[in-house]
């Protein structure tokens, strides 16, 4: 019994030393650290706490507030200028595919490292919720149950896309360790298929759990409960696994999920209005109507102040490589997103899409889009006819006119060209455009400054990881 009591001491010392700092913010508890497993886990604000430090973590800087979102996804993705090491810093490194570079490899140990970390604080309240039945009411215990399983989904797909090898060219190959309890032991590597097979897993496990939820019913027990876009909310599951079974090639199951978010009506397109308005305070630079899941990251002013303004780590985009992205000369003067995500004070354009002015719009950080669904839709639809209807739905909607149509007779090779270009203009800022390009196995990035391997889709696992786990 005393053993037991030490150990459940020590996993609720490691669920809040693995919590970042900046939860303190959010989070009213005792200020000390050392809040027994037990302890934490016997009232309901608890799990509150748990599942919000787990979010919070997102939103930090080495994970989706800036390295997985416009940070270094984006400069893999070729999508900013950086011309030399000492004006652009580890960037430079990185955009040149330099990953053994130590400043490099800083930043890819970091994430590595706190995604890992931010899977145990989910596995703690997976553990927290089965070991302590009835201390939430059902219909909230439900829900914590079924983010917590779509959270930990969600965080091991994204380190597959990071650190395995692409569905495509090695579904068999090793990959990443899917970790699915605190222990002690090493988790040994699965391979690609295997760690989608446990993604759809936990993700199924997350439908089922909240299908009652409160983005559904319309009801909400609490307040907390009842912010949905800012949760790994039932639609956001849905949109979740339309990607992964896209990135398995399952276009069947990819499908059918994509359609559920987009029939269920919860999302509808942003408004010209809302866009057009030459009143940049209130512009809606992240279409939020159709954002199925957002961070509320309390820190993103500070974070694009940094990165995506006029600083010392400035993010260039290059006057012609915007205007190539964004097809200028066929659609410049329609292509909403061509015309107001980006102000161009000198020779070089900065992205605006995230500042943050309108209080309408302030700490919002999408994750999963309405858009996204209809581009997955488009490239796994049952005829050329839907397929085309899709993407022209996405078009029309971002500015461009019926006689900007594609056409039914398109070939099967343009299609998927304008799927791709869609996916470069949609997600500038969000960083999915590098995971299209190693989804689809591209044999080059566009724009692109140095000779291109497709070994450069795979980032290394940490020296430290391979060490500790003899995976060498």
């Amino acid at each position: 019994m005393k053993r037991i009591k030490k150990i459940k001491n020590i996993l609720g010392i490691l669920c809040f030393s693995l919590l970042s700092v900046s939860c303190q913010e959010w989070l009213d508890v005792s200020p000390s650290t050392e809040i027994k497993y037990d302890d934490l886990f016997s009232y309901k604000n608890g799990f509150k706490d748990q599942l919000t430090g787990i979010y919070t973590t997102l939103c930090s800087e080495n994970l989706y507030g800036v390295e997985l979102g416009f940070g270094m996804l984006d400069v893999l993705g070729q999508q900013y200028y950086l011309w030399s090491a000492t004006a652009n810093g580890s960037y430079y490194n990185m955009h040149r595919f330099e990953y053994d570079n130590s400043k490099c490899e800083t930043i890819i140990n970091s994430i590595w490292t706190n995604m890992y970390n931010t899977v145990a604080n989910v596995n703690i309240l997976l553990q927290g919720i089965e070991e302590h039945r009835g201390v939430l009411a059902e219909d909230e215990e439900k829900i914590y149950e079924g983010e917590a399983y779509a959270l930990r989904a969600f965080l091991h797909f994204d380190l597959l896309r990071l650190f395995g090898k692409s569905y495509v060219i090695g579904a068999d190959e090793k990959a990443i360790p899917y970790v699915k309890s605190i222990s002690k032991k090493v988790t040994p590597l699965s391979t690609v298929s295997e760690v989608l097979d446990l993604v759809t897993e936990d993700l199924e496990k997350a439908a089922t759990l909240l299908e009652e939820d409160p983005i559904k019913t319309g009801q909400a027990t609490t307040s907390f409960l009842g912010t949905r876009s800012f949760h790994l909310n039932y639609y956001a599951v849905r949109a979740l696994m339309a990607r992964v079974y896209l990135y398995k090639n399952d276009k069947v199951n990819a499908l059918k999920n994509a359609r559920e978010v987009m029939l269920s009506e919860k999302y509808p397109w942003v408004s010209k209005g809302a866009v057009a308005t030459t009143d940049r305070k209130n512009r809606d630079g992240i279409f939020l109507p159709e954002c199925i899941w957002m961070l509320n990251n309390t820190k993103l002013s500070t974070l694009t102040d940094t990165y995506l303004k006029e600083s010392d780590y400035t993010l260039y985009c290059k006057d012609v490589v915007i205007d190539e992205i964004f097809e200028s000369q066929l659609y410049g003067g329609l292509d909403w997103r061509y015309i107001y995500y980006f102000e161009r004070p000198s020779w070089y354009w900065l992205s605006n899409k995230l500042y943050q002015y309108s209080s309408a719009y302030n700490n919002r950080q999408p994750l999963l889009r309405l858009s996204e669904m209809y581009l997955i839709a488009a490239e796994c639809a049952e005829s050329k006819k839907e397929a085309v209807e899709y993407l022209n739905t996405l078009r029309q909607h971002r500015g461009f006119e019926e006689a900007q149509n594609l056409k039914e007779d398109v070939t099967d090779e343009n299609l998927q060209t304008a799927i791709g270009k869609e996916y470069r203009k949609e997600f500038i800022g969000e960083g999915q455009w590098f995971y299209y390009c190693k989804r689809t196995d591209q044999d080059v990035l566009p724009n692109i400054t140095v000779p291109f391997s497709k070994a450069y889709y795979i980032l290394p696992i940490p020296e430290q990881e391979k060490e500790y786990g003899n995976r060498n």
